[in-house]
């Protein structure tokens, strides 16, 4: 019951934000300035998708897309947008943080996730990647800066390189942690594009 409590509220909050900002969004920083990497066909996840700025820029760069989250209202603005755009988006509303919630392996080409940051999904995640599938990752790291934006919970923050410790399994492309110049205050994001090799490193 305490679930479901919280995922309406989590929903309501997402829904009220989602329905005043304009569309499109843009796609995360990290997936922009390595859209060269993206292969020309095959199938991707934007996971937790919101507006779906990065589902937009996956399907307009040939791919079939898959975009979750757990607003309606963002998920119906997408879809519509996608169909008067005539993109190759599929969305559909899902409680990711739900103990349910699952990803079935070996399914993605590509997987993107940007400002969300549920921890346990990690593995499911690299699971989910086909052999020489790609994980592009941009989120929030908690580096000491004085009235940082993002949300005001610290769990929902990575610890500086945390995001590369739990891909290790994975071969890493690109990792930094860099100042985020998106919004009017001082935020550190990390950002990272790992490739799921043919067989996956076992961590010693």
């Amino acid at each position: 019951m305490v679930n479901h409590l919280a995922a309406a509220d989590s929903r309501a909050k997402w829904n009220q934000r989602h329905q005043q900002r304009s569309m499109p969004v843009p796609a995360c920083r990290v997936l922009q300035e390595h859209c060269d990497l993206l292969p020309a066909s095959g199938t991707a996840l934007d996971l937790a998708c919101g507006l779906g700025g990065n589902a937009v820029l996956l399907a307009k760069s040939g791919l079939s897309c898959t975009a979750l989250d757990i607003s309606d209202i963002a998920l119906i603005r997408l879809y519509d947008y996608a169909q008067e755009q005539k993109l190759s988006i599929h969305t559909e509303l899902a409680n990711i943080e739900n103990d349910d919630f699952t990803l079935a392996p070996q399914c993605y080409d590509v997987i993107v996730v940007s400002y969300f940051l549920y921890r346990p999904l990690f593995s499911a995640l690299a699971a989910a990647l086909k052999p020489g599938g790609l994980l592009f990752y941009q989120t929030f790291v908690n580096a000491g800066v004085k009235d940082q934006a993002g949300p005001k919970n610290k769990s929902f923050y990575l610890s500086e390189r945390e995001l590369l410790s739990q891909f290790q399994n994975l071969d890493i492309r690109y990792y930094c942690e860099r100042a985020n110049d998106d919004g009017l205050n001082a935020s550190t994001v990390a950002e990272l594009i790992a490739c799921k090799p043919n067989a996956l490193k076992s961590l010693q």
